[in-house]
């Protein structure tokens, strides 16, 4: 579950984004670089938060019955692609 970035792509934006032009790439990478530190942490943060919330949901329509805390390891494993250490 976890994707794998061409390192290389764009060296020089960070990004390795496959279907967006490189003058595309170069503009989002600017734009990204224009924000403060905190406020691309915010960023990564509310797209984590958005995620584990999606991997939370679809687990919740796989079972109906499944524990919370079961739950909470499987989506443990989806996010972070090995198994839970707890």
């Amino acid at each position: 579950m976890v994707s794998r970035i061409e390192p290389d792509r764009y060296a020089d934006t960070g990004f390795a984004v496959k279907d967006t032009p490189p003058e595309i790439n170069r503009r989002l990478f600017d734009a990204m670089m224009r924000k403060t530190p905190a406020e691309r942490l915010m960023m990564s943060l509310d797209m984590m938060a958005t995620a584990r919330e999606l991997v939370m949901q679809g687990i919740k329509r796989e079972s109906d019955a499944i524990s919370g805390a079961e739950a909470r390891r499987i989506a443990f494993q989806r996010l972070h692609g090995v198994p839970c250490p707890w």
